[in-house]
């Protein structure tokens, strides 16, 4: 098939029109699958009509801890467990103890302060709507909120109240931000610290693009932020929360069956049945090719949309604790993937490729195992082969599309 027939045949498929009709069907299901799990005890209630033993349970739970006399008290697992208990029963919970830095207590604490299916409702709807409108700032179009609600990770972020909505979010807004509001941008990013583990690679690619200016705003945002937190919640918060880190075994956490759910090289190597010692070597080679990939991307002079896709997969791709809500990131590097397509024209099969992607991470659903990282490099190479475009100058190679929206809206959002 030659390349102006593969353009022909995506240009055709990928319009605004099915992308709203093809979206909104996937939501309709989703909606269905959440009342059905509802009814039969497997979403926010159990059999018993209990909460559910989700991960918004430890949430809401360390928001009581944030608005009481002893805020560091969360960091001692027999007091955060028993609490916990009270909640939801004594039941065999994932994730029985709380591990994020004390920045974010600031969002669980108003949630303490609600009854608790309220505080999920209000959790769930404010950080997707965080969430969809950063896509919406990237590509100006509803399809794009459409197709961005329809990848798997958004269905799994719900149904355990979790915060992948929050994390692709803020990660979205700062990108977006960033060429023009650079000081706000540098702000965002440094509310990113409540889940360090995704901005590994930040510090690196604002030195390799010399954006003096966002990493400067986000080093005071971060010491701002900390020390406000320890004021606010103890000082002892902060040693408290290292000392969470630094008792953790080589698995990254106390419960195998999570080690076995996070979607990274290390995880995959794990699945398999390799050893620890294999599984960090392999992920440790993975991260640093990837490292120096995305650092190199954004060393180069192509356009800010490639870049920022760049660094969302990459920021999934170096850290070996993700799991599968934090997929919604994936959203975001394809939002950027598509505004630099919708600006600059499509590669021949690129979409294709995206639509594969969003296709490929409904296994997650289906607990195949950790199969995104594979997802991860096809994304990737895509990234690649547009950085390469750009610098041979082969773009636009489809008809881009006004920001009216006027001709072909391809896959505004996903996987």
């Amino acid at each position: 098939m030659g390349q102006s027939k593969l353009i022909q045949i995506e240009d055709t498929f990928f319009t605004e029109q099915r992308l709203r009709l093809y979206g909104s069907g996937v939501l309709v299901a989703y909606g269905l699958a959440l009342i059905w799990a509802l009814f039969h005890g497997r979403f926010l209630v159990d059999e018993h009509g209990m909460p559910a033993c989700i991960d918004f349970s430890w949430m809401w739970v360390s928001g009581k801890f944030a608005a009481s006399a002893a805020p560091v008290a969360a960091y001692d697992y027999d007091i955060f467990s028993a609490l916990r208990v009270a909640l939801v029963g004594p039941v065999n919970c994932i994730l029985d103890h709380f591990d994020y830095p004390p920045i974010f207590m600031f969002l669980t604490y108003p949630l303490s302060l609600m009854p608790y299916f309220v505080a999920f409702a209000v959790w769930i709807s404010i950080t997707f709507l965080l969430y969809a409108s950063s896509i919406y700032a990237i590509i100006p179009h509803p399809a794009a909120v459409i197709a961005a609600a329809t990848p798997c990770a958004v269905l799994v972020n719900i149904q355990y109240g979790h915060n992948g909505f929050l994390t692709a979010g803020l990660l979205a807004l700062s990108l977006r931000l960033m060429e023009r509001r650079s000081r706000i941008s540098g702000v965002v990013l440094g509310l990113l610290t409540y889940k360090p583990q995704f901005g590994i690679l930040l510090p690196a690619v604002l030195l390799a693009s010399r954006n003096w200016r966002v990493l400067f705003c986000a080093t005071a945002a971060v010491a701002a932020f900390g020390l406000t937190a320890a004021a606010l919640f103890g000082y002892q918060a902060w040693p408290s929360f290292f000392r969470t880190l630094i008792h953790r075994d080589a698995n990254l956490m106390l419960d195998e069956r999570l080690v076995m759910t996070f979607q990274s090289p290390f995880g995959l190597l794990r699945w398999t049945g390799a050893n620890l010692s294999v599984s960090w070597t392999g992920h440790l080679a993975v991260a640093v090719v990837v490292f120096l990939s995305v650092c190199a991307i954004w060393a180069k002079p192509v356009p800010h949309a490639v870049k920022a896709a760049a660094l969302c997969i990459g920021s999934v791709m170096v850290t070996p604790y993700v799991l599968p809500w934090d997929l919604c990131i994936f959203s975001v590097a394809v939002a950027f993937l598509v505004r630099d397509g919708l600006q600059h024209g499509f590669l021949p099969g690129e979409r294709l490729v995206m639509l594969a992607s969003w296709l490929g991470l409904f296994l997650l659903l289906t607990r195949t195992g950790p199969l995104s990282p594979l997802v991860d490099a096809v994304l990737l190479l895509a990234v690649w082969r547009r950085v390469a475009a750009h610098e041979r100058r082969q773009l636009p190679l489809s008809t881009p599309v006004t920001e009216r929206g006027e001709a072909t809206v391809p896959l505004a959002a996903g996987p």
